[in-house]
Formats: C-alpha cells, sequence, structure tokens
C-alpha cells in the first residue's frame, strides 16, 4: 500500500504542477515571449517636385532698320511742287503751273509767243525755273495799264512793262490790265 500511496503523490504531483489550487503556490507560468510589431513602416521618401523649369532666354528684337537713303531732289533743286513729287520718278517731272489773268478781255496777250487776242491763255506748266515771256497790248479803244506777279512788279505801281518775264519758282498766278482811257473810271484790281 506504500506503493500505491506514493504513486498516487507523484501523479498527484504531476497532476497539480500546473493546477493550482487556493492552497499552494504553483510557480508563475510565463506565456511565451511577448510578440513585438514588425518594424514601424516608414513612408517611402518625399518626393521632390522636378528641377524648377526656367524660361528660355529673352528673345530680343531684330536690329532696328534703318530708313532708306533720301531720294534725289528734282531738277531744280526745289523741295515740292504742286503734286508733292520732288524728283520725277513717282509722278512724272516737276511742273509748276502759271495762269493769266486778262483783265475783263481788255488786253491781247502774248505767252512765249502765242498769241492770245482779247482772250485769256489756258492755265499752262512749266519745269521750275523756266523763265516765261509775256507781252500785252490793249485792245479796241482800251490803254495799257499794268502786269501784277511778274518778275518786274516790285513797287506799289506794279510792272508798268509791256513786255515782261515771269520766272517758274512756284505756282504763278498773275493779272494783265488794260483799263479804260481816262478820264473814265474803270480800272483793273
Amino acid at each position: 500500500m506504500k506503493t500505491t500511496l506514493f504513486a498516487f503523490a507523484i501523479l498527484s504531483l504531476s497532476m497539480g504542477a500546473g493546477c493550482g489550487s487556493s492552497n499552494s503556490t504553483p510557480a508563475s507560468d510565463t506565456g511565451g515571449s511577448v510578440g513585438t510589431g514588425g518594424t514601424t513602416g516608414s513612408g517611402g521618401a518625399t518626393g521632390t517636385g522636378g528641377v524648377t523649369g526656367t524660361g528660355g532666354a529673352t528673345g530680343t528684337g531684330g536690329v532696328t532698320g534703318t530708313g532708306g537713303a533720301g531720294g534725289a531732289i528734282g531738277t531744280a533743286g526745289s523741295a515740292g511742287g504742286p503734286s508733292g513729287s520732288v524728283d520725277g520718278s513717282a509722278d512724272g517731272p516737276l511742273l509748276y503751273t502759271l495762269t493769266v489773268q486778262n483783265y475783263l478781255d481788255w488786253c491781247d496777250v502774248t505767252e512765249n509767243g502765242a498769241l492770245y487776242a482779247a482772250g485769256v491763255p489756258p492755265v499752262m506748266s512749266f519745269p521750275p525755273n523756266t523763265v516765261v515771256n509775256l507781252n500785252a497790248v490793249p485792245n479796241y479803244i482800251f490803254v495799257w495799264g499794268y502786269w501784277t506777279g511778274t518778275d518786274g512788279d516790285k513797287t506799289s505801281a506794279h510792272d508798268m512793262s509791256m513786255s515782261t518775264t515771269v520766272t517758274m519758282t512756284s505756282n504763278k498766278t498773275i493779272l494783265a490790265c488794260c483799263p479804260d482811257p481816262p478820264p473814265s473810271a474803270a480800272t483793273c484790281p
């Protein structure tokens, strides 16, 4: 019986080794080792933007063009005429106009040899610096008076020569005056 008790005690001990009772203090059971979490994942490297683009080189304007050379001055060296042309290339040759007024047609006017009896010569055009020869003779009962606007019209008495000239340095308007004989009050302006 001794043997049985001894076996029973061993059995009790072996069974009670894992079971505690209120009267016994069994050895503490430790759990397995505490599992540690895996390595905390870190975010990937923060992405940086690409290199900031810089603008291309600032464009510079082309070389500023310079104006072409000025055109040649017209044949007489004049700075312009009735058409605005200063040379003969665009509008033809530079010409000035001569207008002869025959006051009330009381004179017979000759212009460069062409006679306009009791009439008004047509408006004529001449190159710069042309000298135009003029002559006036009173017709019918009229008398010679004077010219205005001619080369000889330098005083308040005007040009008293029946034969005179006009030099074409610009557009010109001249007047031939053959008034009534005195004592008539009809005179030229």
